[in-house]
């Protein structure tokens, strides 16, 4: 719930589940498999791309599958949260 709320906080960004354990997804203002390259590059893994679970439905290329479990820090979430706010700036 943490990560998620932090992530609702960037512009762009709309948190699209509202019940979740520990899987959520959010959609974003661009394609989201380049956006997960761009911060692969930065050394930050911001999660999964849709459009790489659903190849064939186009609708889904801004969507991002994000999982937080116990073993990430607030640190991780800071990192992914500042590293998509810079990338969609």
């Amino acid at each position: 719930v943490i990560c998620a709320n932090r992530l609702a906080k960037i512009d762009g960004v709309r948190v699209v589940n509202d019940l979740f354990f520990n899987e959520f997804t959010i959609e974003l203002p661009v394609d989201s498999r380049d956006l997960v390259r761009d911060l692969a590059e930065q050394n930050i893994l911001a999660g999964v791309s849709l459009s790489r679970l659903y190849a064939d439905e186009p609708g889904l290329s801004k969507g991002l599958l994000i999982a937080v479990t116990e073993m990430v820090e607030h640190e991780d979430i800071e990192a992914l949260a500042t590293a998509l706010e810079g990338a969609l700036a």
